[in-house]
């Protein structure tokens, strides 16, 4: 069913592609991939599939959307808001475990006045247990990291990342990813 989801979500992001992002980020144990592309709600805003595995064969997916705006009175802030459905087996438990949740979250952008090659990104995303589906009691992403722009098609960035489960019947968090990673974001 997993795979059903994702492939219907790929597919649905896929038919609005104008100007698409590409983001690839690594660590030592994850690999996460995530294609965006432009909506015309309001301002930055940008629909995304994402999917990610681990070392331990855990797989999660989504889709979202992220509506953002520049700060007027701070040059160089972008402050979004956005929603995004996710799902996941996870396999490091006894148990495999299916889980999925939407979560509502937040991201701040800022690149530095000064030099706009180099910006400061962070994000928080969570899914409470009313909006948390199969075997989550609830959903929690969240990360921070720091970026260049070697030109204007393509980014380079590292920074730390927490995707976590709270499964139902253990009340046990179990993280996908918990740690530093790297990554570029390409823009095409």
């Amino acid at each position: 069913m997993l795979r059903k989801i994702l492939a219907i979500s790929l597919m649905s992001v896929a038919t609005f592609a104008t100007a698409d992002t590409l983001d690839i980020g690594l660590s030592n144990t994850t690999a996460q991939f995530k294609y965006g592309v432009p909506s015309t709600l309001a301002g930055k805003s940008e629909m995304y599939a994402e999917f990610m595995y681990n070392d331990k064969n855990s797989i999660i997916g989504g889709v979202g959307l992220l509506v953002a705006n520049d700060e007027l009175q701070v040059p160089g802030l972008t402050i979004g808001i956005g929603a995004k459905a996710v799902a996941a087996t996870i396999k490091e438990l006894p148990v495999r475990k299916n889980v999925s949740a939407v979560a509502l979250g937040a991201q701040v952008r800022y690149e530095l006045p000064a030099d706009r090659r180099v910006a400061f990104a962070g994000e928080f995303y969570y899914g409470p247990e009313i909006i948390a589906f199969g075997d989550a009691k609830q959903y929690q992403q969240y990360g921070a990291r720091a970026e260049f722009s070697i030109s204007p098609q393509m980014q380079v960035y590292a920074g730390y990342r927490k995707t976590q489960f709270t499964v139902k019947t253990t009340n046990t968090d179990v993280a996908l990813i918990n740690g530093p990673h790297i990554g570029v974001q390409f823009s095409f």
